[in-house]
């Protein structure tokens, strides 16, 4: 057989298994009250032309409603600064494309800006002044909290730069974020406490070739899906080869409270990590499905 052959012959099998796959990840139904999920495509976007300097897209909850948890993204062009604002509750963002420049206090000097690479976490705290943008490059923020997330604009001021305010942002770029290996994954707790009442923010990697067995949670849990394939089943029987659906980056998942999943990055052909972050409401007790197999 010649090379030319041989090779068209390889092409027509990695198509015919990719085919295979796709088929098979098709035939497979999550239970919609354990697991639900949007992929990037089905984000309603405000300006769903993206021609807009700032766009936003809501992914989950209401942020102008008080109380309760909201996540959404803001995508910026390049080349634009808002105004100095606060807002009345913490906000936990994390940059999930390009990079933004973030200060403090009223004086809004994009030369004293930090620039916040994809990767960093950082929180604005409430009722402190900070203020932010982008220069050559575009960025996007997922943002969660509880609402109301109101911005309010503080009167801008021509003053010098003379320093801003330390306790108003905590930024913690990629390099800073330490992680937890807990052997077939890591974690970071980022805000709050999983095991305690109230909002919390985790990232978690699945380490390739590893995943959770089945179990719920008590309250509602909410994700992106930040790098990789995430693969996610439904029910008491656990077949991560053949019963899961794979989530790629920039899905939005949510795990419904009390609904039986399973989850990791063990689906079919899996060969690299996975890691997601997690926004819920503490709680947040694995419990073991009965009767899992």
């Amino acid at each position: 057989m010649s090379n030319r052959l041989a090779l068209s012959h390889l092409k027509l099998a990695v198509a015919a298994a990719t085919l295979s796959l796709a088929t098979a990840a098709q035939a497979v139904e999550l239970d919609k009250s354990a697991v639900t999920y949007m992929t990037p495509d089905q984000f309603k976007w405000r300006d769903p032309t993206m021609q807009a300097a700032t766009n936003q897209t809501i992914l989950v909850g209401d942020p102008n409603r008080t109380g309760g948890i909201y996540v959404y993204i803001n995508s910026f062009k390049p080349g634009r600064f808002g105004n100095p604002h606060y807002h009345p509750n913490d906000r936990y963002i994390t940059v999930i494309e390009g990079a933004a420049w973030t200060g403090t206090g009223s004086v809004v000097d994009p030369a004293h800006a930090t620039r916040i690479p994809k990767g960093t976490f950082r929180i604005d705290h409430a009722n402190k002044v900070h203020w932010d943008g982008t220069k050559e490059e575009s960025g996007a923020y997922l943002i969660a909290g509880i609402g109301p997330a109101t911005n309010i604009e503080v009167p801008k001021t021509n003053a010098a730069w003379s320093g801003g305010d330390p306790s108003a942002l905590t930024i913690l770029t990629p390099d800073k974020i330490q992680w937890q290996d807990n052997g077939n994954n890591k974690t970071v707790n980022l805000a709050g406490d999983p095991t305690k009442e109230g909002m919390y923010v985790q990232m978690l990697t699945w380490k390739k070739g590893n995943g959770s067995r089945p179990h719920y949670h008590p309250n509602d849990r909410f994700f992106l899906v930040l790098d990789g394939t995430w693969w996610v089943g439904t029910g008491t029987k656990w077949d991560p080869a053949n019963l899961t659906i794979p989530m790629k980056a920039g899905t939005f998942v949510t795990h419904h409270a009390k609904g039986v999943h399973w989850d990791g990055a063990n689906g079919p052909n899996q060969d690299a990590d996975t890691t997601i972050i997690v926004f819920g409401m503490g709680p947040a007790t694995n419990i073991p499905a009965p009767g899992a197999n």
